[in-house]
This record gives structure tokens, sequence and C-alpha cells, in this order.
């Protein structure tokens, strides 16, 4: 598991599995469980009453870091994995401004 979360990190997945896989699903799943450690844990649930993947700045302080240090984490094993594709070029800019757009969309979610 290690070494696939090193492979990843480095850009050596293919572009599809890295975002797809990876970028999507399972920063999905991710995120629901953000959620449910903040209300269970943290218990806020000041949130409950709108679309929750709306808002996200009345989470505390250790969750927001942890879903910037996330997304970063995300961005850049994404990013190289583009770099490193060898298809068609659409698809890397695709992917560029996609990843540039979840960082700055983050931004105004977390920070509001």
């Amino acid at each position: 598991m290690e070494k696939l979360i090193i492979r990843f990190y480095r850009g050596q997945i293919t572009l599809w599995r890295s975002y797809w896989l990876v970028g999507e699903l399972f920063n999905a799943l991710f995120i629901l469980l953000i959620f449910n450690l903040e209300i269970y844990i943290f218990n806020n649930n000041q949130f409950t009453n709108s679309l929750p993947f709306l808002d996200f700045s009345n989470f505390s302080l250790l969750t927001k870091l942890v879903l910037v240090i996330w997304t970063f984490f995300l961005t850049i094993g994404i990013w190289r994995s583009a770099e490193n594709y060898k298809g068609n070029i659409i698809w890397i800019i695709g992917t560029f401004i996609v990843l540039s757009y979840r960082i700055y969309t983050l931004r105004l979610m977390l920070f509001g």
C-alpha cells in the first residue's frame, strides 16, 4: 500500500487511474468520511440543514487543515501523472484546468 501511495505521488500511475479512481472516487469517499468525523467526533452539525457539499466553512480548523493537505496531495499526484501522460494533449490540458479549478474552489469553500 505504501508503494502505491508513493507511486501515485510521483505520478507513476496512469492518468485515468489517478484522476478517476483516486481523484474522484477515493476523494468522494474521503470527503464523506470527513463530514462524518466532523458531525460525530467534533459534534458539529451546523451544516446538516443545507447541502453539506457546498459549505465547508463551518468545519473545525483541524478538519480544514486536513482537507487542504489532502487536496494538495491529490493535486500533486494527478498533476504529475498528467505530465507523464503520453497521449493526446487535450487530456493533459483538461486535467490541468480541472485541478486548477479544484484548488480555486477549495479556497472559496473553506474560507468563504
